[in-house]
């Protein structure tokens, strides 16, 4: 095996979990930002 690809494949994985956390905050503060506007409309 190649260090080589074996730091690019570790690297790729980190930057999937990096995105998938970022993806679940924003996911977050988008439900909360719809809920907090639903509760002063309604």
């Amino acid at each position: 095996m190649n260090p080589v690809e074996y730091k690019s494949a570790r690297r790729t994985r980190i930057r999937r979990v990096l995105i998938d956390i970022a993806t679940g905050a924003a996911s977050s503060l988008l439900a909360t930002a719809l809920a907090s506007a639903a509760r002063l409309l309604f």
